[in-house]
């Protein structure tokens, strides 16, 4: 075992460098073109399964759905095939390692893609599916991390591990898998460097495990098991370092807040680079014991093919591995600047809204209380929009600028030249004295990439061209995946849809009865918290709509919401909300929240 253990050691640290180097640029390519893919095909399956969003309760129906299942057969044929080109990659560079070869990225990347093309040309499924598994196993504790960032997936697997038939059927459907898995260990080997179909190489797999099993399993567990361990410290590291950072550099009232929000950050950053070191790691140990037990038959197979020598040429690979890199981060780009499905709230948390900005700090409806509000990390801002006199998208609630200006007139009796000229933002403190009613434009310009809207239209009459105006701008400024459409008038949101079916709506309602949700013409309900059910929230999400709670201010309503698992709170208060929402059970301070995570 210990001469396993050195030798694994060994030829992991040989070209390491570039090792390191290509695994990096893979993943990064990979995961962020596979994310992108997985977001439009959540949209395309949630769109023809009649869903605005996916939650706890319509799940189940939505993954029974014929196209759902379809759509998900694809992903995971896409995702399978990134998996076999990396372990054809790995096998290439342990290969070369094996015959004293320290291979490029692009050579790398070449064996790897002849690797995936033979076994194509060769049919061999089913080592696509052995592959898929073996990650599966592999990476069985990083995936657990990663459910639980995923709200309706966590919802189901803290209810199967909390019952007993449930664990016993995990952990079945968990020996199944090892035992289809284990002897299948040096299948890969078998059939992408001995070039033997997938019936030979499983039977060589197990020919060469036969004996050996005891003394594999339990070198395989210890260095997984040493994994876990040092995966867990160095997160521990991680949240202790950055909460003394948030003591020492942010404001006292956004520690609580801002720290969960790191910490799930920081898990996600590591479980990306321990996934990536994990199937490099297994997959070097993997390679360590195959070339020792059956040194004799690669010796007389002789060194490395050049097979795929032409398509090792540095320049053409360059070539092809910038146009990779240059897609994949104009994906990533896209998907930071415009917002995305998965981050929008689909498999999110329970989000923030910051009711008219910040309004507890800053003047609402202003710029002043939107930039506030992405400070105090709300995920979304709501905002009121009305129309002037000349036909101009602004912010504002009251039907009269009494309150915020100091004039008892509307805002669509003034034009936009004559508004700018009024202050709404010294009635709440000198501070703010000259704040201006901004444009819907303005607001849309700097909220791009920073903070997600929540656009309420004030009633303007039957007559009234809001909304249109207001989807028109949401598509100049594409900005479909970070905005949500409210409104108390069924009316505006039906035209909404009829112009751009892309676009969420939202119908705010008083009360607390009716069908209401079922109509195609909304993707949520925005009501007073007060009317919030469990029944309530549980049909609305059976209809595949998200619950909107408004305006919740009080530590015990926000704890409410929190166990009712609404999906969005409004309210004054976002740091608040966030320590309410995100905090770990009942830790009222930063030390509490580090016991408790760190536990």
């Amino acid at each position: 075992m210990s001469t396993l253990t050195k030798d694994t050691i060994r030829i992991l640290k040989y070209n390491r460098k570039n090792a390191f180097f290509f695994s990096l640029a893979f993943r990064l390519i990979t995961t962020t073109l596979y994310l992108f893919a997985l977001d439009r095909g959540l949209l395309i399956a949630l769109k023809l399964a009649g869903y605005s969003y996916l939650t706890v309760a319509n799940i189940g129906g939505f993954l029974l759905k014929p196209w759902t299942i379809i759509i998900m057969a694809v992903l995971v044929f896409f995702g399978m095939l990134i998996l076999v080109l990396e372990t054809g990659c790995f096998l290439t560079l342990f290969q070369g390692i094996y015959y004293t070869r320290k291979l490029k990225p692009w050579e790398i990347l070449a064996g790897g893609i002849i690797k995936l093309r033979d076994e194509i040309l060769k049919r061999n499924w089913r080592l696509g599916l052995l592959i898929l598994a073996n990650y599966s196993l592999t990476n069985l504790y990083l995936i657990y991390r990663f459910f639980t960032h995923i709200k309706p997936l966590d919802f189901i697997m803290t209810q199967v591990l909390s019952q007993p038939l449930g664990k016993a059927i995990l952990i079945f459907l968990i020996i199944l898998t090892l035992a289809a898995v284990v002897p299948g260990l040096y299948a890969f080997h078998a059939c992408m460097i001995e070039q033997k179909n997938f019936k030979e190489g499983y039977l060589r797999s197990w020919w060469l495990l036969r004996h050996r099993i005891p003394k594999v399993l339990l070198l395989l567990t210890i260095y997984y098991g040493t994994f876990a361990v040092l995966l867990k410290l160095v997160y521990s590291f991680c949240v202790l370092i950055t909460a003394v950072a948030v003591t020492l550099f942010t404001d006292n009232r956004l520690a609580l807040a801002f720290l969960p929000a790191a910490c799930g950050r920081i898990d996600l950053v590591l479980l990306f680079i321990s996934s990536m070191l994990l199937a490099m790691g297994n997959y070097g140990a993997l390679s360590v014991q195959y070339f020792q037990f059956s040194s004799r038959v690669l010796k007389k197979a002789g060194n490395i093919s050049d097979s795929g020598a032409r398509w090792a040429n540095k320049k053409t690979a360059l070539a092809s591995i910038s146009v990779a890199v240059v897609f994949s981060l104009a994906t990533l780009f896209y998907v930071v600047y415009n917002g995305s499905a998965i981050a929008g709230g689909i498999l999110g948390t329970v989000q923030i809204t910051a009711h008219r900005g910040s309004s507890k700090e800053a003047p609402e409806n202003t710029m002043a209380a939107i930039k506030q509000a992405v400070n105090d990390l709300a995920d979304f801002v709501e905002i009121d929009v009305q129309e002037t006199a000349d036909g101009v998208v602004v912010l504002g609630h009251d039907s009269s600028l009494r309150r915020v200006a100091g004039v008892n007139r509307s805002i669509g009796s003034y034009s936009l030249e004559e508004l700018k000229g009024l202050d709404v933002g010294g009635w709440f403190s000198g501070d703010f004295k000259g704040e201006e009613i901004p444009t819907l434009e303005e607001v849309m310009e700097y909220c791009k990439g920073k903070i997600n809207l929540n656009i309420e239209i004030k009633s303007g009459g039957d007559d009234s061209l809001l909304p249109e105006k207001v989807a028109l701008l949401i598509d100049k400024y594409q900005m479909n995946e970070q905005c949500v459409v409210t409104s108390s008038r069924f009316l505006y949101l039906t035209r909404i849809k009829k112009l751009d079916e892309k676009i969420r709506t939202g119908y705010i309602v008083s009360a607390a009865y009716g069908n209401y949700y079922s109509s195609d013409d909304i993707d949520l309900i925005s009501l007073q918290s007060s009317f919030v059910t469990e029944r309530l929230v549980e049909a609305a999400h059976l209809k595949g709509k998200a619950v909107h709670a408004w305006t919740v201010n009080s530590k015990s309503e926000m704890e409410r919401m929190k166990m009712l698992s609404v999906d969005n709170i409004i309210t004054d208060y976002p740091v608040l909300a966030r320590e309410i929402i995100y905090r770990e059970e009942a830790a009222e301070n930063l030390l509490e929240y580090l016991r408790l995570v760190l536990r």
